[in-house]
């Protein structure tokens, strides 16, 4: 759940609290006129539009000023998108509000924001007589068409019966389910195989933080070749291949003599 931060710091002038999608503040003292007078709350929000790629994060803030420091008042964020407008809720670690009521100052936060993250926002604060809307922001969120994939090392060389592992950090999405990283093979003779998990061959992958490796183990000289890994979203048709590691086994000369340290 996000957090107020700094709020309440008057704990005798100001009471707060969030009740689902909105923060709910209150003057326990009266500083000016009294609660019933008709107040004029004008809302400035920024920035007025965002544009920002997959998995970014990105900020909206709004200030506000009021002609009554005494009313109960209570802010909320909307979201439009496809003609569809909907509260943003804190459900998630992704969404984070704060609030300063000293500073009359509410942000909204989205991290490893999503196409679907795309919308026009208005931050609103309101009383029992309406709620006042901001100016809005208008977020566009663009798909990630480059999913960066690096590949290490670019080459390696060692004796047959060692362990060699390579490894592929890529930018990742936030819905995994139609992503995948696969590893290939291009020996000797350039055919290329699909490697498969076994007993000689270890394949670690988490898709939440762009990372794959794959590990040979006891390899011979029939390893020798250059490993890609490749990373795609099958439901964007959009895949991306590494560099490529060269893997050169050397055959032991003199195998009672040799030994991996």
């Amino acid at each position: 759940m996000g957090s107020a931060g700094g709020l309440c710091s008057r704990p005798r002038a100001w009471g707060c609290g969030w009740n689902g999608a909105r923060l709910l503040c209150f003057a326990a003292i009266s500083w000016g006129a009294a609660e019933n007078t008709a107040a004029v709350i004008v809302v400035n929000q920024t920035p007025p539009s965002i544009r920002a790629k997959e998995g970014s994060e990105f900020t909206i803030e709004c200030t506000f000023n009021t002609s009554n420091n005494s009313i109960k008042w209570f802010i909320e964020w909307n979201k439009t998108r496809n003609n569809v407008t909907a509260k943003v809720n804190n459900v998630t670690d992704r969404i984070i509000f704060s609030a300063d009521t000293e500073k009359r100052s509410l942000s909204l936060t989205v991290k490893k924001a999503d196409i679907t993250d795309s919308g026009t926002y208005v931050c609103g604060v309101g009383r029992k007589d309406g709620t006042y809307p901001g100016t809005g922001t208008q977020v566009t969120i663009d798909e990630i068409t480059d999913l960066m994939v690096n590949q290490t090392p670019t080459s390696v060389s060692d004796l047959e019966g060692s362990e060699l592992t390579m490894n592929c950090t890529f930018k990742t999405v936030n819905n995994h389910s139609t992503m995948y990283v696969r590893w290939y093979n291009y020996g000797t003779e350039e055919l290329k195989q699909e490697l498969v998990k076994e007993s000689e061959v270890i394949t670690t992958l988490h898709l939440a933080n762009g990372f794959a490796s794959l590990t040979l183990k006891n390899v011979n000289s029939s390893n020798t070749g250059t490993y890609v890994c490749e990373v795609g979203i099958t439901a964007r048709n959009l895949s991306v291949s590494g560099a490529g590691t060269q893997v050169t086994i050397s055959k032991c000369q003199q195998p009672h003599t040799c030994f991996l340290l």
